[in-house]
């Protein structure tokens, strides 16, 4: 089952600071504005709006790269603010996962290797890290692309193989931050297949922060958001 997500009151602000005049004391910019929001089990929110409008800061808060300024995020009841770096560590191994714009796969390690990767992070033999990855990777249909570095990839089948290092320890929250973004309309609808299915097959929470209303419109729930602010 896919975790239910709580954003109380949730803000986020990036301070200027410095010891010079007016201009060099640069007021705080505030990339959220006390967002609240729920999210249930099994969903898949689509955050819609464009560069700049706090979607990305949100995401890296659900993620636990980020701590809010203020208010608080439950996931499955945990306050993620209260949580200890080996904690968040954890968080970001087996319950939320990320899938970026542009990949971030590593590029000296084969598809097989970056999907292994996380497992071989969470202590999993390398026999059995390996099995599972060949496994994703066929679900995702590369099948036979397993020894295939990024660079010998095209885009789409890159961003699989993010898709599929995100599955490797089977998170409940899936983050997927403009996955369609460095793709072309064709391969971006494949990749945004992919994405529906998971909400549909495994019951992963699936959040994704795009500016395309296209891509928006293959979630179960569109949020709008402008300079911080959730839309009516």
């Amino acid at each position: 089952m896919g975790a239910r997500v709580t954003a109380d009151s949730v803000s986020k602000s990036y301070g200027g600071g410095g010891g010079g005049g007016d201009e060099s004391r640069a007021a705080g910019v505030d990339a959220l504005a006390g967002i609240s929001l729920t999210l249930e089990p099994g969903s898949f929110t689509a955050l819609l709006g464009p560069s700049g409008c706090g979607k990305s800061t949100l995401l890296n808060l659900l993620g636990a790269l980020d701590r809010p300024t203020g208010g608080r995020i439950l996931v499955d009841g945990r306050d993620l603010a209260t949580l200890g770096e080996d904690e968040r560590d954890a968080y970001r191994r087996k319950t939320a996962a990320t899938i970026f714009q542009f990949f971030n796969l590593l590029p000296t390690m084969n598809a097989l290797e970056n999907v292994a990767l996380p497992l071989l992070l969470d202590g999993a033999a390398p026999a059995e890290a390996d099995a599972r990855a060949a496994s994703l990777l066929a679900e995702v249909g590369l099948h036979g692309k397993e020894r295939a570095y990024p660079y010998e990839l095209s885009g789409g089948q890159m961003q699989r193989v993010a898709v599929a290092r995100a599955l490797a320890n089977r998170p409940t929250l899936l983050l997927a931050d403009e996955p369609t973004g460095n793709l072309d309309s064709k391969t971006g609808t494949q990749v945004l297949d992919l994405v529906s299915g998971l909400v549909q097959e495994r019951g992963i929470t699936v959040v994704m922060a795009t500016h395309s209303v296209e891509a928006s419109a293959r979630a179960s729930r569109v949020v709008r958001l402008l300079d911080g602010q959730l839309l009516p």
